[in-house]
C-alpha cells in the first residue's frame, strides 16, 4: 500500500522536472504521505483494512482483478495549484458483472412493479367499492324517496275522500235544512 503512494508522488514530481536527489525525493514523498495520512487522520493499517472491505462488498457485485486494484490516499490539488483535502482514490478493474447480481436487480426491479401493481389495484377496489356503497345509497335514497310519495299520495287520497265526505255531509245538511224550511213555508 504504501508503495503504491510513494509510486504516485514519484510520477508527479518526476513530471514536474525535479532535480533533486534520489534520497531527498523519496523523503519529500514519505513527508507527503505523513502530512496526508496525519490531515486524512488514516493510517496505513487503516487504509489496507479499508481497501480490503471495499473489494469484499464490490465482489459481492462484480468480479474484480484483485492484483490489478490500486487504492490510495490522495491530495486534491485546488485551482490555485496548491494541495487541497485528502482524497481516496480507486481504482478496481472490473473482470464481469455477476450474473447473481444482474438477477438480484431484475428480482428487486419485478418486486417493486408488483408491489405498485397491487397498491394500484387494491386503490381502483376501493374506488369500485365506494362506488358501489354509493350505487346502493342512491337505491336506498331512491326507495325511500318512493315510499314518501306513495305516502303523500295514500295522505292525499285519504284527504280527497274526507273532504268528500265532508262535503257530502254539508250538502245533506244543506238539503235537509231546505226540506225542513220548505216544509214550514207549507204549513
Amino acid at each position: 500500500m504504501f508503495e503504491n503512494i510513494s509510486n504516485f508522488f514519484k510520477k508527479i514530481f518526476k513530471a514536474e522536472g525535479n532535480k533533486e536527489s534520489s534520497s531527498g525525493k523519496e523523503a519529500k514523498e514519505r513527508l507527503h504521505l505523513v502530512l496526508m495520512q496525519d490531515r486524512a487522520n488514516v493510517s496505513a493499517d487503516f487504509l489496507d483494512m479499508m481497501k480490503q472491505e471495499i473489494i469484499e462488498v464490490i465482489k459481492k457485485y462484480i468480479d474484480v482483478d484483485e492484483n490489478a486494484i490500486d487504492v490510495r490516499l490522495t491530495n486534491q490539488t485546488k485551482e490555485d495549484g496548491t494541495n487541497g483535502a485528502p482524497a481516496l482514490y480507486a481504482n478496481i478493474p472490473i473482470i464481469s458483472i455477476k450474473e447473481e447480481s444482474k438477477n438480484e436487480v431484475k428480482k428487486q426491479e419485478i418486486k417493486e412493479t408488483e408491489e405498485i401493481n397491487n397498491k394500484e389495484i387494491k386503490e381502483n377496489e376501493q374506488k369500485e367499492d365506494n362506488t358501489e356503497l354509493k350505487e346502493e345509497n342512491n337505491d336506498e335514497k331512491e326507495n325511500v324517496d318512493n315510499k314518501v310519495k306513495e305516502n303523500n299520495v295514500e295522505n292525499n287520497k285519504e284527504d280527497i275522500n274526507e273532504q268528500e265526505n265532508l262535503d257530502k255531509e254539508k250538502n245533506l245538511e244543506e238539503s235537509e235544512s231546505k226540506e225542513e224550511n220548505s216544509s214550514t213555508d207549507v204549513k
